[in-house]
């Protein structure tokens, strides 16, 4: 393909120079924003973009921790963070048997957890989230850096997918399995336009996203229909490895841990939908429409199908536009990549990371950028940098205006997008007169 021969197009530095300041700049503002209002004495959650300081790095050590096992080892001193691994044991044992559990957690995570907590009585738990951090940086930055077009480009993208906004809440809350799922997808991403097709590899790196988070499913369901040239045969390739890895891992967890079944699973789901869907939970530190709705407004079950409405709309047009040539490839992703945003009920903003596939494509353009480009360039951007500066707080629930600004950019750059690329390809009265001759 043209786009991955490009080495480093004058006119999209640009374009990532200007996303390189968008995502660095806001998140220094956020920070003096923030220390700020730590020095005047406000609290949390004028002191920190992330989430509670109390509830630091929980993801990992509460989901391994809730698992049975032998002692875990005790963190060494130095590290300061005693007192904060005991609050994450003891929220684990006061919401045992809740419908704050582990069980909605699909299997290919679960065998990780339970990989970390056999881990946990013979390492420093620090230690190991260290280096799982480490490993996850790591990758993170070679899988963007191997994307990109190399040179100043490569490195501007890399470093806005290592320290942007959603790799940073990423880390806060020890989110590893967001991390994973965002790196198979960029990685598989690339590696299918790349080689023009779905091989082996790509497909397992699609499974293995869809088997963390389901709704995924979305980046190469666009990905294989928009292209004419992909087609419905690696989409069901990819169907039944997501169904085999399900099945399979399923099936280890089970022996590792039995109370782990396929009804404790869907019990568990049911739980997640009451705690955060229909709950208080999900939608604070999240960019869905369903998130920008719940916000405001007081629940109500009809809140639940505008976000299907809204992603199947925009999932459509990407898949329609693209097959017929209107979309170019980094459109019709972003406007795929607002559908998985906007059509799932909770996304927390660690999974924003993937905006970084469509700033990749735009950094391989040769041409002049145009309206488009534009939007596809400042809408990434903004996914990827903090905006927490103005709160709503009722009770123990504070929500940032980022909940609603995140869902209302990627409407309106989709928008944008899309009419930009039907004015494009609309016929110009010269070839009408021709066609008419």
């Amino acid at each position: 393909m043209a786009v991955f021969e490009a080495k480093s197009p004058r006119g999209s530095w640009t374009a990532i120079q200007a996303a390189l300041v968008v995502v660095l700049g806001l998140a220094l503002a956020n920070l003096l924003f923030n220390a700020f209002a730590s020095a005047a004495g406000w609290g949390y959650p004028y002191t920190s973009f992330l989430f509670r300081p109390l509830d630091r790095f929980a993801d990992f050590f509460k989901l391994a921790f809730s698992y049975p096992g032998a002692p875990v080892h005790p963190a060494a001193r130095y590290w300061g963070l005693s007192d904060l691994l005991e609050h994450h044991m003891a929220d684990v044992r006061r919401f045992e048997g809740t419908d704050v559990n582990h069980f909605h957690v699909p299997p290919v995570p679960t065998l990780l957890g339970l990989g970390a907590r056999v881990l946990m009585p013979f390492v420093d738990p620090v230690l190991l989230f260290l280096a799982f951090l480490t490993a996850a940086l790591t990758a993170l930055f070679a899988i963007v850096l191997r994307a990109s077009p190399g040179g100043r480009t490569g490195v501007a993208l890399a470093t806005m997918a290592l320290v942007g906004y959603p790799t940073l809440f990423a880390i806060d809350r020890g989110h590893f399995f967001s991390l994973v799922c965002s790196m198979l997808l960029i990685a598989a991403t690339f590696r299918t336009l790349r080689k023009d097709r779905a091989d082996a590899w790509a497909i397992l790196m699609f499974a293995i996203a869809v088997n963390i988070r389901p709704n995924a499913g979305v980046l190469p369901f666009a990905l294989f229909l928009g292209r004419k040239e992909l087609g419905l045969k690696p989409l069901i390739l990819l169907g039944a490895a997501s169904v085999a890895l399900f099945v399979g891992t399923l099936a280890l967890v089970h022996q590792l841990y039995p109370p782990y079944t396929l009804d404790s699973f869907l019990s568990g789901l049911r739980d997640y939908g009451k705690a955060y869907a229909g709950g208080d939970i999900g939608y604070p530190n999240g960019s869905s429409f369903y998130g920008m709705l719940r916000a405001p407004l007081p629940y109500g079950p009809w809140m639940l199908a505008p976000p299907f409405f809204v992603g199947g709309i925009l999932l459509a047009a990407a898949i329609l536009e693209s097959r017929q040539g209107v979309l170019r490839t980094s459109e019709s992703l972003f406007v795929a990549l607002s559908a998985y945003t906007l059509g799932s009920h909770i996304f927390a903003d660690y999974h924003l990371l993937v905006f970084i596939i469509p700033l990749v494509l735009v950094a391989r353009e040769e041409r002049p950028l145009d309206r488009s480009d534009w939007a596809v360039v400042l809408a990434s951007a903004l996914m990827l940098a903090p905006k927490n500066f103005v709160f709503v707080v009722h009770d123990n629930i504070a929500w940032s205006w980022q909940v609603i600004a995140n869902p209302l950019t990627l409407l309106l750059a989709s928008g944008v997008v899309l009419v930009a690329a039907r004015r494009r390809h609309r016929p110009s009265r010269s070839d009408l007169r021709l066609r008419a001759a």
